[in-house]
């Protein structure tokens, strides 16, 4: 990957018991999608924030999310490796879906299938739909 470390896009647990291996827990198509929307973008991307956070806010399921994980839907993306939900400083998130969806006939866009809305931050993945981009509701 050109703009993310392993850490950023699994859980604590997983990284520490993997290694390096986890990077088999994620999708080709997820992996190009991130480093396409930062390159698209500009800006820094941040997904998981764990990595030296003391804080028990810290973010380390917006990647990856292993099978017991207690965040999110029980067939969620996110448990195949194929989901990351994206956090932009200073983005305004239905500016930024309306963007992307403008502009997903651009290459570095091409493996994103999907986009959930409202909610505060931008969740990708790579799950394979008829009419892309599609937007769907949490």
């Amino acid at each position: 990957m050109k703009y993310f470390q392993l850490w950023e896009l699994v859980d604590r647990v997983t990284y520490y018991s993997l290694g390096e291996r986890a990077w088999g827990l994620l999708t080709p198509d997820l992996l190009h999608s991130l480093d396409g929307l930062r390159d698209f973008l500009g800006c820094p991307v941040s997904i998981n924030n764990w990595w030296n956070n003391t804080s028990p806010y810290a973010r380390q399921y917006c990647g990856y999310r292993p099978h017991d994980c207690p965040t999110g839907a029980k067939f969620s993306e996110h448990k195949k490796g194929n989901a990351a939900d994206c956090h932009i400083k200073g983005a305004d998130y239905d500016d930024l879906r309306l963007h992307i969806m403008a502009s997903k006939d651009d290459e570095r866009l091409a493996k994103i299938m999907r986009m959930e809305v409202d909610v505060n931050w931008l969740h990708i993945d790579c799950k394979q739909v008829e009419n892309r981009i599609r937007l769907f509701k949490p």
